[in-house]
């Protein structure tokens, strides 16, 4: 499917809000609210749009620590499903340079960060040759 200029102006609003009206979405856009409701099923069922979600308040989900976890390992595969499965582990990704993986680690607290850490040098750092650790200590945006 080929988006098109209406497309991306209505997945803009969408990707800011999911719950905005089809309603303001066509005034917004200029574009009739029935166009826009089937322009939006087209979407979904090109997945193009692949579901909706809530942003939720990382405090009162005790998740409002987080810190940057910069690690080189081995040549060979070191992490495992249960680390990926991890409940502090909000996110992975490969990067080039210095280090293989930035991991995102996001938890209530300093203590259960610490106890993350500690758990994590035991189970795989046999396999490490270097980590950084970076705290933030709040979100600027």
């Amino acid at each position: 499917m080929e988006l098109d200029g209406k497309d991306i102006q209505l997945l803009e609003i969408l990707e800011k809000n999911s719950k905005t009206a089809v309603q303001e979405i066509a005034e917004r856009t200029g574009i009739p609210a029935s166009t826009v409701h089937h322009r939006i099923k087209k979407l979904e069922a090109n997945k193009i749009i692949k579901g909706y979600t809530a942003i939720l308040n990382e405090k009162i989900m005790g998740k409002g620590f987080s810190a940057y976890v910069m690690v080189n390992g081995s040549p060979e595969k070191y992490l495992d499903n249960d680390f990926f499965q991890h409940k502090y582990v909000a996110e992975v990704s490969a990067v080039t340079g210095n280090y293989d993986l930035i991991i995102k680690i996001q938890c209530s607290n300093l203590d259960q960060f610490n106890d993350f850490l500690q758990e994590f040098r035991e189970k795989y750092g046999k396999f490490l040759t270097q980590t950084v650790t970076m705290v933030c200590t709040e979100t600027l945006v």
